[in-house]
């Protein structure tokens, strides 16, 4: 299990970003899309696979 955070700058990019790793990496789990100041989101993951780091830098967004 695997626990991450990311920050992104808009609505648009934390959709992109839980896409991308439910659709393309098939990472089961949780997925929460927050709503922060000025528009951005943080998106935690707790997902049952561990991601790589390659799999990690292809995804948009800033891992906190």
């Amino acid at each position: 299990m695997q626990h991450l955070i990311f920050s992104v700058d808009s609505r648009s990019q934390a959709i992109a970003l839980k896409d991308m790793i439910w659709d393309q990496f098939g990472v089961r789990g949780e997925i929460e899309l927050i709503s922060q100041e000025h528009e951005k989101y943080r998106v935690n993951v707790i997902s049952e696979i561990s991601l790589t780091t390659s799999q990690l830098e292809k995804l948009p967004g800033k891992l906190v």
